[in-house]
């Protein structure tokens, strides 16, 4: 495990580069996986570490998830969700990114899972970029602390919802978005982990 801090909204230097390290080890192991995101915009260091390894992970099999706290810049939203859509061209968006509208889940700090071994944390989501401790925690070889990451994107998964589609739509998505909602016949999953009401989310 490794934490690095630094003061203000900066940036923690190198953080970039560890999260494409982590991308790119992924990919190498020719484990079909997935990532989770909990991100607090489209244009967090993890998002754009994904875009960029896109290609190394669509190889590998690797399939993301997000969840994020808000929906701007809307480019970048737009990007994300065609890399999203790219990695599982067969998922309806519901299955790939979901918004946390509720103030409440903002409480949850940034967050990753790469596979079942690798997992980031960062600030709150709620947290101003001008207000931001960068503070960075990265394990590696860690499953448990994994597995307790997992279980925190589960819980917001099922509070959080669908993005709308407008937001999704334009030149940068690639398929279309009509059949938004639920497809028919699929089974509504029961949470196994709390909802809103539990919260704060496991911190790790």
């Amino acid at each position: 495990m490794r934490a690095v801090a630094g003061p203000g909204n900066l940036t923690t230097p190198g953080e970039l580069d560890r999260h494409l390290a982590l991308l790119s080890r992924l990919a190498e192991s020719a484990i079909a996986s997935t990532v989770t995101l909990i991100l607090r915009a489209p244009d967090s260091i993890p998002a754009k570490a994904l875009i960029d390894r896109k290609d190394e992970l669509a190889r590998a099999g690797v399939t993301a998830k997000a969840i994020l706290a808000k929906l701007e810049p809307e480019t970048e939203l737009r990007q994300l969700y065609a890399v999203l859509s790219s990695l599982s061209p067969h998922e309806p968006a519901t299955m790939l990114i979901r918004y946390a509208r509720n103030p409440r889940l903002h409480d949850a700090h940034e967050q990753t899972t790469y596979g079942d071994s690798m997992c980031w944390s960062g600030d709150a989501m709620r947290r101003d970029a001008d207000k931001r401790n960068s503070l960075s925690l990265f394990h590696e070889d860690d499953p448990d602390r994994t597995l307790l990451a997992c279980h925190s994107f589960a819980a917001l998964w099922m509070a959080a919802t669908p993005v709308p589609a407008r937001h999704l739509s334009g030149d940068i998505a690639h398929r279309p978005l009509g059949e938004y909602e639920r497809p028919p016949n699929t089974p509504v999953a029961i949470a196994p982990f709390p909802g809103p009401q539990g919260w704060p989310l496991i911190r790790h």
